[in-house]
This record gives structure tokens, sequence and C-alpha cells, in this order.
């Protein structure tokens, strides 16, 4: 019996506890899309070697700027690099911004994220931001480097992974849900 009632205070103080923090109980188990992580590395060899990049990434970047989506596959990095990028890896584009269809599906077949995924159900739109990435980065696309949309500015490689379009379609939800 005294058992019972723990389990009864213990389920009325959760609401209580919501109700007098301002919170609100639907939020606290809603998982939310719209949410990311940053990282950092000194070096390129060193975020590959952490996971924090792919595999493709060139050795010799430096001041490494990741940020991810914590529940899709979406990223944004940028790292200070002027060289080349490898050729086994990355597949120049036709026409600078806009990937072709047959270009987008060759590069998301070897990435091992994406490569079991149809090419049409892969979003276009970013949704990541952060100070460093100039707005107008994917349309100076150059490169398809695995399922990552690749250019290179003023010393610098910036490259974008998008997500599944059912996640971007949710996020934008979700924001225009909080606005």
């Amino acid at each position: 019996m005294l058992k019972k009632k723990f389990v009864i205070a213990g389920l009325l103080a959760l609401p209580l506890a919501a109700a007098l923090t301002g919170c609100d109980v639907g939020e606290l188990a809603q998982d939310r899309l719209d949410e990311s992580t940053t990282r950092s590395a000194a070096t390129s060899e060193q975020a590959v070697k952490e996971g924090i990049l792919p595999g493709w990434v060139p050795a010799g970047g430096t001041a490494v700027e990741l940020i991810q989506r914590n529940t899709g596959s979406e990223r944004i990095f940028v790292m200070d690099y002027d060289g080349e990028l490898p050729k086994k890896s990355c597949i120049p584009v036709k026409t600078t911004g806009a990937p072709s269809a047959e270009e987008l599906a060759a590069a998301y077949a070897s990435d091992e994220r994406v490569k079991r995924m149809d090419p049409e159900e892969i979003s276009t739109t970013r949704t990541l931001d952060a100070e460093w990435w100039p707005e107008e980065t994917q349309s100076r696309t150059t490169d398809l480097c695995g399922r990552f949309w690749v250019s290179q500015s003023g010393g610098k490689l910036y490259a974008f992974a998008p997500d599944a379009i059912g996640t971007v379609e949710k996020i934008q939800q979700e924001r225009e849900a909080n606005s």
C-alpha cells in the first residue's frame, strides 16, 4: 500500500513541477527535429579521425567548424583549405550550383549513409545555418563528394549534406508552429 502512495505521489509531482517551472508537459514528450550540434577541430585530419567529417575530406585543412542535425543527416561545415578536392571521391558538376539528377544519383550512390535511398527522396533545401556560412554558398556548388555539395571560396572549403525530404518538411512545419 505504501508503494502505491509513492507511485501516485510521483505521478502527481511531474505535472506540478512542470507547472511551477513554466514547462509544457506535452513539449517534454515531443521530439524536436529542429535541433543541431556544433563541433570543431583544429585540423581536417583530426576531424576525420574523430568522425566529425567524412573520409573524403582532404588533409591540410584547418579551423574546422561543423553543424549537424541531431535527428537527421544534414550537415554544413567549413574549413580553411585552398587545395584540390580528391578526384577519387568528388564529382565535378557541369552546372555550378545545380547538380543534375544523374550527378546526384552517382554521388549519392557512393555514400554509405544515403546509397540505399532514392535520390528523389533527398532534399536540396538547407535548413541549418551558421554565421560562418555565406547565404549563397549552396548555389556555388562545384563538386559532389558523396552526399556533400562542395564549393571553395576565399581559401575556405564549404560543404552541405542535405537531409531527407520528409525530415526537411517536418522541420519547416515545426518552425512554422513555433513562430
